[in-house]
């Protein structure tokens, strides 16, 4: 993946669209007033910074199921003082605020529910993992990650991947947050149009001969059809047997247009609004993603429909169609690495007399003129920047 480029950096000021849920809740549906709001604030407000407002909300109103991300309050306090004060201090505020941002006519029904509940999946994905024994984590795209921190022990090895001044933002959000005592990861700073994740890295004390557990959250549906494949295998080829990769991934109906799912305008409105764009999505049908995976070196152990996260993760709320308790267009796979016998096996099993039966690709859709990134010069990473990027 050296010819692919990285994510630019996001912009944005810690304080800014304090008063968004109040604001949001003033539109009318369908009305160019509602667009403008939602196209204003997705200019104001980061990306990165609304993750973890998303990440924490549900925590700070005393909801259930609410995930156990203590440090992401600490790192929104430093990012976003004005905003944070507002919300503590306003009566009402962080409902208001959960309101807007979920409002039918210009938010996004669900977003923090989806949020929480994939938090929640993957800190017990990784606990799972410790607990099975292994002992190098890399969190890919890592921004404002926070399971270094939180899940660190003795004997394992994390490993944080950003761009050269993300990591450097983030290392200096955790000098001012975190107390000494708590273990640090190894952060690799690398532009990764420029090197290879082998190459990145390399040096660092990553071991290829170990089981590792590879995080990759809010990424892939940033980056076109190539670059999704080329992250999948490039980790693969990193990985030895028995590893496992995370991530979370749009559906292709929704992507293509070719569906309807309630808020999927409104999320795809707001993250292009700040400069970024829905680009890939993938079809989340067991067989269709099994066959994507198997070329790229994987097996697919687990996939995770939205009623399936409500029912894991969020188990006090009802699915519904009308109203999705949380993004109904997103879905959440787990895959494991194969064995080279296993790898022989399931390509043989492939080949028909006739033909080889080839994978159902992801849908992947022009990028929208004006952004950082094009079709052209396609991102493998696209690292959002952390202390000013990817909360995600």
């Amino acid at each position: 993946m050296a010819s692919a480029r990285n994510k630019a950096e996001a912009t944005g000021s810690s304080g800014a669209a304090a008063a968004s849920g109040a604001a949001a809740t003033a539109a009318p549906q369908g009305s160019s007033l509602g667009r403008s709001v939602r196209s204003t604030l997705a200019r104001l407000t980061p990306t990165n910074y609304n993750m973890l407002l998303f990440r924490t909300i549900n925590r700070d109103l005393g909801h259930p199921n609410a995930n156990d991300d203590y440090i992401a309050p600490m790192f929104r306090e430093r990012l976003m003082p004005l905003r944070s004060w507002v919300q503590r201090s306003v009566p009402g505020m962080l409902a208001l605020t959960r309101r807007g941002v979920e409002h039918p006519d210009v938010g996004v029904p669900g977003v923090c529910n989806f949020v929480d509940a994939r938090t929640k999946w993957m800190d017990e994905a990784l606990k799972q993992a410790l607990d099975e024994g292994v002992t190098q984590v890399v969190c890919m795209a890592a921004g404002y990650d926070t399971r270094a921190y939180r899940f660190a022990r003795q004997g394992v090895k994390f490993f944080e991947v950003d761009l050269p001044t993300a990591s450097k933002r983030k290392q200096a959000l955790v000098k001012a947050c975190l107390s000494k005592d708590i273990p640090r990861p190894t952060f690799i700073a690398a532009d990764l149009s420029k090197v290879t994740l082998s190459q990145a890295l390399a040096g660092s004390g990553f071991d290829p001969d170990v089981r590792t557990f590879f995080s990759c959250e809010g990424l892939i549906y940033y980056l076109p059809e190539a670059a999704v494949a080329n992250l999948i295998a490039s980790v693969a080829d990193l990985a030895a047997s028995g590893s496992r990769l995370m991530f979370d991934f749009l559906h292709s109906d929704a992507v293509d247009g070719s569906a309807s799912y309630v808020g999927f305008e409104a999320c795809q409105s707001s993250v292009t609004g700040k400069g970024e764009a829905f680009i890939s999505g993938l079809v989340p049908e067991r067989d269709d993603m099994g066959a994507y995976l198997a070329p790229l070196g994987w097996r697919l152990a687990r996939l995770w429909s939205p009623q399936q996260m409500v029912a894991a993760q969020l188990p006090h709320l009802r699915w519904s169609d009308e109203q999705p308790p949380i993004c109904p267009f997103y879905s959440f796979a787990a895959v494991e690495r194969l064995a080279p016998e296993e790898e022989e096996e399931e390509a043989a099993a492939a080949v028909t007399p006739q033909a080889v039966v080839a994978p159902s690709p992801p849908v992947s859709k022009p990028v929208p003129a004006g952004l950082a990134h094009s079709a052209s010069a396609p991102p493998s990473f696209q690292i959002k920047a952390s202390a000013g990027g990817k909360a995600d």
